[in-house]
């Protein structure tokens, strides 16, 4: 089973103090011998693309977007999802709708105005090692089922539209209707 370019979200009785709880990812990388890889849609930080930029000496004018928390690993990493009609020099086609770019000539395009129709900014990965997802998605032990993920073909509405405090009830009625549309 591929679940690159999926939304993972997470189960309604995940526990309240999981970093997980009420999260949503989107998975851009997902091989069985090397892991996974997502973001999360929707933590936003109390940090801005032009944060961002005036720590790399890059002055940005534009109108205020906040960076994502990603998730926990590699937090200083920046990654850009974004619609596919643009791109920079580090860009990889995740499905055929949306991008996944991290560099630092992105940052520099976005603040001269050169940036994606839709797009977020991340700090930060969620990541698994090979076969965990899986583990957790089947509630193999240690895992356990209320800790798993419902899955979801994203939408560029749920991606980039919808405020961060509705995007996981949203994904929920999503992965719902399409589960319902699978056998109906």
């Amino acid at each position: 089973m591929t679940l690159e370019g999926k939304l993972l979200i997470s189960h309604p009785n995940c526990p309240k103090d999981s970093f997980f709880h009420r999260t949503i990812i989107y998975l851009y990388q997902h091989d069985n011998e090397k892991g996974s890889i997502g973001v999360i849609l929707n933590k936003p930080s109390r940090y801005s693309i032009a944060d961002i930029c005036a720590d790399h000496e890059i002055e940005f004018t534009g109108a205020y977007q906040p960076i994502y928390h990603g998730g926990p690993v590699n937090t200083n990493a920046l990654v850009l999802l974004h619609t596919r009609d643009w791109s920079s020099t580090n860009s990889i086609f995740v499905s055929n709708n949306f991008r996944i770019s991290s560099d630092t000539n992105m940052l520099k395009k976005i603040a001269i105005g050169d940036a994606p129709k839709k797009f977020r900014l991340f700090g930060g990965l969620s990541g698994w090692a090979p076969g965990q997802l899986l583990a957790e998605l089947a509630g193999k032990w240690p895992y356990r089922p209320e800790n798993s993920w419902l899955i979801a073909d994203p939408t560029e509405e749920l991606l980039f539209d919808q405020s961060y405090q509705k995007q996981w009830e949203s994904a929920l009625r999503l992965s719902s209707s399409q589960l319902f549309d699978q056998y109906f």
